[in-house]
């Protein structure tokens, strides 16, 4: 037996006020502390956060080379943060200058676990298919190719990321967001719940409205056909405040809206969708809460394309009504019994995190080596730039970063290959 509490490290933007972020942590901890143990969960972004401010300690990314070595395991993700574009939310960015953006908060750290021989996870991120910069490739392919489990949530991420991978497969899962029932009981609300609807005149059936533009078709067609809702109260709830998400954007375009009086925490937040006739609006993790509660989903993402073909084949997400038939709408309210894809993709995650706890018990994994070659490569690399070249490359303003490093790059990445 064990005589301590395993360290596991997750990494993600748990320090943004999105909704989906915020779940990734609660669902790990509960998932890997049923299979460990006693597990102490260190959630690193960059930012760091503490309570009653926030749902949960969050660790700034300052503080990982200090901590890397005594971690036992290392997860990367959830969510749609495979990626290198700098856009994340306004202002978002690291704490400090040495920390690269966006991949401080995933790469460096999947490299820092093979650094330190710790079982790396990749736990059903996305992946930014339009943009992996070539001098990427060997960083990456360093990463993926000895990690010790890696899932990804849509096929788009699995093709991503399948050219750096030769030997295990890339496992295809759903968001780990279906998950979210195993922390709730729908069937016995909690206290907070129903303060939150006794205070909210949440004291009948109410549909759930994405605090967002681009909504306007909607908020007609429910203008339009009011007589037919008159039975049903709007909730105005923001999914991601971080990303623009607010009450006043609705206004008054619905009848009977209701505003919540703080944004919740994410679990409550979670209840509110449980218990919802219906929800609308773009938010993957609000359909994918709705879905695992049979609350049915009016999207306005198309589904087919990017992330969200991880919702594709749900039969409970219908696109947004405009001029339909205002009965179809109506007669899709309602809660029912979660659908059979639902109850498959919480199963399929059972196995997912049996998979991790089996990967973080084996221990260590011997990669030290691996990285020691490739950084013990890079002195004669960056001396095979030959310097008339060097000084030719200086003179050009728009290649004097990038041309050298993709040239290193081009190098490490065939270091890699040789070494496997």
């Amino acid at each position: 037996m064990r005589d301590r509490a395993l360290q596991i490290g997750l990494f993600g933007t748990f320090d943004l006020e999105n909704y989906g972020d915020l779940l990734f942590p609660l669902i790990a901890e509960a998932e890997l502390r049923e299979r460990l143990g006693t597990v102490t969960l260190h959630r690193f972004s960059y930012n760091a956060r503490t309570p009653p401010d926030w749902p949960y300690t969050v660790t700034s990314l300052t503080e990982l080379p200090r901590m890397g070595g005594h971690l036992d395991g290392v997860l990367i993700g959830g969510g749609f943060i495979v990626r290198f574009g700098k856009t994340i939310a306004d202002g978002y960015g690291p704490p400090a200058p040495a920390i690269h953006h966006p991949t401080g908060y995933w790469l460096t750290p999947a490299l820092i676990a093979l650094q330190h021989g710790i079982p790396l996870i990749w736990n059903a991120p996305s992946v930014d298919c339009n943009y992996i910069p070539g001098w990427a490739d060997p960083l990456l392919q360093l990463a993926i190719a000895h990690s010790r489990y890696i899932a990804v949530r849509d096929e788009a991420s699995q093709a991503a990321l399948a050219r750096f991978v030769e030997k295990e497969p890339i496992v295809l899962m759903p968001d780990t967001a279906f998950g979210i029932s195993r922390l709730l009981d729908e069937r016995c609300p909690s206290v907070e719940f129903n303060r939150l609807r006794q205070a909210s005149g949440l004291n009948g059936p109410y549909i759930v409205v994405q605090a967002i533009r681009g909504l306007d078709s909607f908020l007609g067609f429910v203008k339009k056909h009011s007589d037919l809702l008159r039975d049903f109260r709007f909730v105005a709830l923001p999914i991601g405040p971080v990303l623009g998400d607010h009450e006043a954007i609705l206004e008054d375009d619905l009848p009977g809206l209701i505003r919540l009086p703080v944004w919740p925490h994410p679990l409550l937040l979670a209840q509110v969708i449980s218990q919802a006739a219906a929800v609308v609006g773009e938010s993957y993790h609000l359909a994918i809460t709705a879905l695992t509660f049979g609350v049915p989903v009016f999207c306005s993402a198309d589904v087919t394309v990017g992330k969200y073909t991880g919702l594709a084949g749900f039969e409970t997400i219908y696109p947004l009504p405009k001029e339909t038939d205002p009965l179809w709408f109506v007669s899709r309210l309602g809660k029912r019994a979660p659908t059979p894809a639902a109850l498959a993709a919480r199963e399929q995650l059972t196995q997912h995190w049996d998979r991790i706890a089996t990967e973080i018990n084996k221990g260590s994994t011997g990669t030290q080596r691996a990285v020691s070659e490739f950084l013990q490569s890079l002195p004669g690399l960056l001396e095979s730039v030959q310097s008339a070249e060097l000084r030719s490359l200086l003179t050009s303003p728009s290649w004097k970063v990038t041309a050298p490093a993709r040239f290193v790059m081009r190098n490490l990445k065939r270091l890699v290959r040789t070494q496997k």
